[in-house]
């Protein structure tokens, strides 16, 4: 076993104090993005772009792509289509109430898979930017 000497300890906390302390700069730069206020808002919503910066590639800008509403219901829509038509025409809903939609016009599809298909696709359109989410207890309300 390896004897750790009292300059060993402070020289840890000395390097902790410093990550710590550029950690804390760069969340508070966030933190100034979000809060200061913007001269140029937009009349209209627009699809968001992200920026990621890659080592030794520059910045890249990618299009978070919109989700389309389609203007009736058709069995044969992908399921990020069919969750657009629930929310478009039913508003704000919670995950149950879209699976309940989807089960009421598809009734042959088995419940058991349409429930995991869902829960996965709102997870995934939610972390894309795709859907908005508001928690409200323990669950989240989904809307365009």
């Amino acid at each position: 076993m390896a004897n750790v000497t009292e300059q060993d300890v402070i020289s840890f906390l000395k390097q902790r104090i410093t990550k710590l302390e550029n950690e804390l700069k760069k969340a508070q730069s966030a933190l100034d993005l979000f809060t200061e206020p913007s001269s140029e808002e937009p009349d209209e919503p627009v699809a968001q772009t992200v920026k990621e910066a890659k080592p030794g590639r520059g910045t890249r800008t990618n299009k978070i792509k919109t989700l389309s509403v389609p203007e009736e219901y058709n069995p044969g829509l992908k399921l990020d289509g069919k969750i657009a038509y629930v929310l478009a025409n039913n508003g704000p809903s919670f995950n149950t109430d879209i699976i309940s939609k989807l089960q009421e016009m598809e009734p042959e599809k088995d419940p058991e898979k349409l429930v995991k298909a869902v829960m996965v696709k709102l997870s995934s359109l939610h972390k894309a930017g795709r859907i908005r989410g508001a928690k409200e207890g323990r669950k989240f309300k989904y809307q365009l």
